[in-house]
This record gives structure tokens, C-alpha cells and sequence, in this order.
């Protein structure tokens, strides 16, 4: 009998975790977004044919706009995108238990004390967890329990404008702090400020809590890196030799930094969308990923509805080589398969999931079927 010469059949099939807007949450304008989605929703994905059927859906859980694994994989957490979680004036965070046929049941949800959280990271061992809360203007730190449950709240950082805004910042999108991510690497904690044009750097204990001294019993940043007004910087992508890339939302480009030490250097910024004439619309991009050699670089352009590809190479400085069609509108999340021959993008605002086939030897994309899935923003695969 023949086998499938590339994988075994128990390796084929990966299961693929999506989040998506189903209750009705503030937008980064003011204005008020009802999604069609089903909440949680389980797919499993065929790594040699590029094929998704649908497997689980958790409607009860809301607004699942962003979700990890725990370390063990035994723990999914999501936030809840939400601006008043039982009349807390903020949105909350779900731990889930993962079985050994990858369902999920609800272990607990803890209120985050800030509206609108999008974000959500693990530390290193998975004994803490962080939100980035958007119109809170705030980061919350959990501790977690060895079944991955949600314990308690231990820390919580809010971040304010300064007074003195330069020139350039954004009057509508940048009137308060936006916190945008919590991302965990190398032991610390990196957290981009869409309001202030800030990233600030905390590091972290074994357990992952927050370290430094404290101001007024608030952890201090060990670094804060200052970006253009205006750049607004979104989410964060790490390279193992140091380079590290952010989406800067409102100025359409990618910012790109190199952690040298004890300095954190900005070596410049290249443009997320071809060049435009007068009258081109706005892009906003979103979310930024690389590959695990870290040779490639894709960010989604949500006004230009595409996805750019950059080839970081051996200098860490990204070139784009493709722009291609996200396939729909308003491309929000995108995560690569286990076996990377794969790219699945998730367009927000036309209801689908996207599958690209993947070239690993140049880092390009081909469009290869298209699923309608409602409101779908957050991608995750079980590893």
C-alpha cells in the first residue's frame, strides 16, 4: 500500500482555532460594530490538500478577538472585546481547557478593568498572563493557576498622553492612550501604545510577573521606545537575532527596531502599500507575522485589502516582494500553518477565511479557496 509520501495521515490534519465578532463592541472611531460571527470556532485544516471542515463552535464565548495557547497547549485564553463585562466598564478574559481531541470547555473568565481588550499573551512557564485593553488605556496582568485557570488580577498598568503632543499625531485616532498588544519575548514584555506613539518594555520574573521598581506600586519600563507621532504602532513580530517589526496603523508602515543589549535601536521604516496618487484611501494595516526562519515578513493592509510580502533575508531589513489580493475586506488576522506551506488570512468586513498557498523557498503567496466564515479576526493553530 502506498503512503502519502510528505506526511503521515494522523499529521495531516491540524485543527485550527478562530475568533470573531459576535456581541457589539466601540470601534477604533466611535462607531459601534455588531459582527456576524459564531464565536469560537473550531476547523480542522488538511495540511497536504489545503482544505478546511468545520469541527467545534463555541457561541457563548464574545467577542473573541484575539486568543493564545498556554505553553502546554492545554489552555486556550481569548479576550472578550467588550466595553462592559457585568458592568465592570471593561471587557474580560476566558480560560478554556483544550482536551485531548482539542475541545474546549469554559474553566473561567475574569474581568480585565479596561474596555475593549484585543490582545492577549502568555509569560514564560504560562504562570502569568496579559491583555492589552484598547479604549482602556491599560495593560492587566493575570496569574494562572496550574490547570491554566485565571486566579487573580495582579497588576495593572494604565498609560496617559503627555500634555506636550508633538506635531503630526492623529487628533481623532490618538486622544488617549490605545494600548494595542502585549507581547512576550526573550523574558520580556513589550506593549504598544497606539495613543502615545510608544512601546514600552517591562522585564520579566521566571513565573512571568512583571520585575522593575515600582512607581506608586506600578512596575517602571525598563525601555520605552519613542516612535514619529502619528506612526500609531499596532502589533509587534519578533526575530530571533534581535530585529523586531511593528504595523504602525496610522502612518502605513512597518517600524523596524533592533534590540542590541541593553539599547533598543529604530532603524527605519518601509511603506505597507505600493505608492498611491492623490485620493488613495487610508490602509491601516494590522497584523504583522513571520516565518519561523524569520525570513519573511506579511502584513495585512486593512484599506488596501491585501496582503504585503517582505523578504527580511540575512540583513533583518525588509523588502516587499508581493502585494497580493487578501481575498475580501478588511484582512484582520492571518496565521501560517505548522508545515508553513500554508497562509490563512481572515477578511473581517466580507466574512471569510482565505487559504493561500505558500512557496517556502521565496516566501510568496497564491490564492487557493476561499470559506465563508462571519466576522472572523483571530487565527491560531493547536501545535
Amino acid at each position: 500500500r502506498r503512503r502519502n509520501m510528505h506526511m503521515a495521515e494522523g499529521q495531516r490534519k491540524v485543527k485550527l482555532y478562530t475568533g470573531s465578532y459576535n456581541a457589539p463592541v466601540v470601534t477604533g472611531d466611535g462607531s459601534v460594530y455588531l459582527g456576524k460571527g459564531k464565536g469560537i470556532q473550531v476547523f480542522l485544516f488538511d495540511e497536504e490538500e489545503g482544505k478546511l471542515e468545520a469541527f467545534e463552535s463555541y457561541p457563548d464565548v464574545k467577542n473573541a478577538s484575539w486568543m493564545t495557547f498556554s505553553p502546554d497547549g492545554r489552555t486556550l485564553y481569548a479576550v472578550n472585546e467588550l466595553d462592559d463585562y457585568e458592568d465592570t466598564k471593561g471587557g474580560a478574559l476566558s480560560a478554556l481547557s483544550v482536551d485531548e481531541n482539542g475541545r474546549l470547555s469554559l474553566q473561567n473568565c475574569l474581568p480585565v478593568m479596561g474596555a475593549a481588550p484585543c490582545h492577549v499573551d502568555c509569560g514564560p512557564g504560562g504562570g502569568h498572563v496579559f491583555t492589552a485593553n484598547y479604549n482602556g488605556g491599560s495593560l492587566s496582568s493575570f496569574v494562572t493557576g496550574e490547570d491554566g485557570c485565571l486566579k487573580v488580577m495582579d497588576c495593572q498598568i494604565s498609560y496617559q498622553l503627555k500634555e506636550d503632543r508633538p506635531e503630526g499625531c492623529n487628533q481623532v485616532r490618538q486622544e488617549k492612550s490605545h494600548v494595542h498588544s502585549a507581547s512576550v519575548f526573550r523574558g520580556h514584555l513589550w506593549v504598544a501604545d497606539l495613543g502615545t506613539d510608544e512601546i514600552s518594555v517591562y522585564k520579566l520574573d521566571e513565573s512571568g510577573r512583571i520585575m522593575g521598581g515600582r512607581e506608586g506600586g506600578v512596575p517602571k519600563a525598563c525601555h520605552v521606545v519613542k516612535l514619529p507621532a502619528g506612526s500609531g504602532p499596532r502589533s509587534l513580530a519578533f526575530r530571533e537575532d534581535g530585529h523586531i517589526y511593528v504595523s504602525c496603523e496610522l502612518s502605513d508602515e512597518i517600524g523596524i527596531l533592533h534590540w542590541e543589549g541593553s539599547r533598543i535601536l529604530l532603524e527605519g521604516f518601509v511603506s505597507c502599500t505600493p505608492e498611491k496618487g492623490d485620493g488613495g484611501e487610508r490602509n491601516f494595516p494590522g497584523g504583522i507575522l513571520l516565518s519561523k526562519d524569520g525570513n519573511y515578513l506579511y502584513a495585512g493592509n486593512r484599506g488596501h485589502d491585501s496582503i504585503a510580502v517582505f523578504d527580511a533575508g540575512g540583513s533583518g531589513l525588509p523588502k516587499c516582494i508581493q502585494w497580493i489580493s487578501s481575498g475580501g475586506k478588511n484582512p484582520r488576522g492571518f496565521q501560517l500553518s505548522p508545515s508553513e506551506r500554508w497562509l490563512l488570512g481572515a477578511n473581517q468586513n466580507s466574512d471569510n477565511l482565505v487559504v493561500f498557498r505558500r512557496n517556502k523557498e521565496t516566501g510568496t503567496l497564491t490564492e487557493h479557496a476561499r470559506y465563508d466564515v462571519g466576522a472572523v479576526v483571530c487565527l491560531v493553530f493547536l501545535r
